[in-house]
């Protein structure tokens, strides 16, 4: 008997959004037979033009400019969030009290208190709800994950992460909305960083105290010029504008910290979009008292393990190829090191996403797990303001 198909609105037709309706179309047929189908009812952007503009582009049935037609639609089971983080909150609060499962882009929303709204909001509505934190979806991490609850590599005694990024360091990149605090919350910390701490709590668990530190090296953007889509890169070569014409930058451009594990480990992330030659690499080393595990995403499709048990003469990181036996990876090939990319990420939260609402439990990472990175982030804006070590301060939540 075939499952009923699930059908979707998305909020938003940016770079995401088009990452997301890419899966979209393919992510039934990729994981036939066990998906239902997908039916791509409406998409939302602000204007009207932006909006018929992304439906057609990307193979959505109908265009909105009022993305309350999605969240309180009859005709929507799934409300897909992609905009940029200070609209989160209403969107999806407004999605669970209309009776919608909702995923949601990372960080969650721009700040700790709208997070929790949301996520007290899903919990009343009983919606299933998933936070689109890809990177701790995809097989290397899900591997690693496997050996370290396995014990493979002991005790945790240390993690490192570092996600770095190089798109922001022309100082001629407008001053999108990643630029600006009431709209992002943060900057690197949030929008890359929110993925790297997400990872930490995933595989060494939940995060206790941090000291932070933040910097913002371009203190000053153009404005963007109205129709822009200006995001990663300027739309132009044109000459510097005048000075009347840039506004400030009020979020950082990096971010370092101190961590320490509710177990007793101890470790460091950092976060940078101003890297030069780093291209997307976020990356993350493990280290216990039995072995080590590190991952780069700049080789996605490898894993480096060593594991002290090895012979002295074999001793050392071995690299591992992705391939069909590890977690995730199933789907992307029959041999190992026929690789998978960025876009084929999304095939994996969509997965997890569609099959959770099939089968009536709730996917993974939720809105607790974006609430908890978003309690760590406002620890470490507070570390950096007060020059102290923070306190995490969890709200009360539980699986």
């Amino acid at each position: 008997m075939a499952q009923k198909p699930i059908r979707v609105g998305l909020v938003g037709s940016g770079f995401v959004g088009s990452m997301h309706s890419l899966a979209y179309n393919n992510v039934t047929a990729m994981y036939w037979p066990e998906l239902p189908a997908v039916e791509r009812v409406r998409l939302f952007d602000v204007t009207p033009e932006l909006a018929a503009a992304g439906a057609e582009r990307l193979g959505w049935a109908e265009a909105t400019d009022d993305w309350r037609k999605i969240t309180r639609a009859s005709d929507i089971d799934l409300v897909d969030i992609v905009t940029p983080n200070y609209a989160h909150a209403e969107i999806a609060i407004d999605a669970a009290q209309h009776g919608k499962h909702i995923l949601c882009e990372k960080p969650l929303a721009h700040n700790v208190d709208s997070a929790r709204q949301m996520y007290e909001a899903v919990q009343e509505a009983g919606c299933v709800n998933m936070v689109c934190f890809m990177y701790r979806t995809w097989p290397a991490a899900a591997f690693a994950r496997q050996l370290i609850q396995e014990g493979k590599i002991g005790r945790i005694l240390h993690f490192h992460a570092r996600y770095l990024h190089e798109f922001a360091i022309d100082p001629q990149l407008p001053l999108v909305w990643r630029f600006q605090a009431h709209k992002a919350g943060t900057g690197s910390l949030g929008d890359v960083g929110s993925h790297a701490i997400d990872i930490a709590r995933y595989l060494a668990g939940d995060i206790d105290r941090v000291m932070g530190r933040m910097q913002t090296f371009v203190d000053r953007r153009p404005l963007i010029k109205e129709g822009s889509r200006a995001q990663f890169f300027r739309s132009d070569d044109e000459a510097a504008p005048p000075p009347s014409e840039y506004g400030a930058v009020d979020v950082d451009d990096a971010t370092a910290m101190l961590v320490e594990f509710a177990d007793g480990a101890m470790g460091t992330i950092e976060t940078n979009w101003m890297a030069a030659g780093h291209n997307n690499e976020l990356s993350f080393e493990v280290s216990g008292d039995r072995g080590a595990i590190r991952f780069n995403w700049q080789q996605a499709n490898e894993l480096q393990v060593c594991l002290m048990d090895d012979p002295q003469n074999l001793h050392g990181y071995r690299t591992i190829p992705l391939g069909p036996w590890h977690p995730g990876a199933e789907r992307f090939g029959d041999l190992p090191g026929l690789g998978a990319g960025y876009r084929d990420a999304f095939y994996i939260v969509l997965r997890e996403a569609l099959e959770a609402i099939s089968n009536g439990r709730q996917a993974q990472p939720d809105f607790l797990d974006g609430l908890r990175t978003s309690e760590i982030i406002d620890a470490v804006v507070r570390s950096a303001r007060s020059n102290e070590w923070v306190k995490v301060e969890h709200s009360p939540g539980e699986r």
